[in-house]
């Protein structure tokens, strides 16, 4: 099975950064256009991610799933289909100096090239989305790729 591992330290402290990633104003200050987040109070729910515009293609697209767990400050679940199968993107958030070490493992890509592009293109994805997120939190810049 594929997966996808990245992980980021952020000056910030991690209440910060849980409130970033677990609501729908704090992804679209960064990254998204239009993304829609429905939390229960046992953490589970679910999530639409929206992009208007989005890179050399200038794509509309849209993406979402269930959340399938939040643990305030700690981690947060979900699943989504960018290729032919759900896979799941696990969050996870620890101390780690001065701020917040962001630890993304994304599991369940299948052995099809759709997927294998999904991966790819994924993989690429987080980390620039990791960085996006270190930079929008930290320095305040938020840079939305309009070509």
């Amino acid at each position: 099975m594929l997966t996808i591992h990245h992980k980021t330290y952020i000056k910030i402290p991690k209440e910060i950064v849980y409130k970033t990633i677990t609501t729908a104003d704090g992804w679209n200050a960064w990254f998204t256009d239009q993304t829609s987040l429905n939390m229960n109070a046992d953490g589970t729910g679910d999530i639409r991610f929206k992009w208007s515009n989005f890179g050399i293609e200038n794509a509309n697209l849209e993406d979402g799933g269930k959340i399938i767990e939040s643990i305030p400050n700690k981690k947060f679940v979900f699943q989504w289909s960018p290729g032919t199968t759900h896979t799941t993107v696990t969050l996870k958030l620890e101390p780690y100096k001065e701020g917040t070490l962001i630890d993304l493992t994304e599991t369940g890509y299948a052995k099809s090239d759709k997927d294998l592009k999904a991966c790819i293109g994924c993989a690429t994805g987080w980390g620039e989305a990791l960085t996006l997120l270190k930079l929008y939190l930290e320095e305040g810049i938020v840079y939305k790729q309009d070509l």
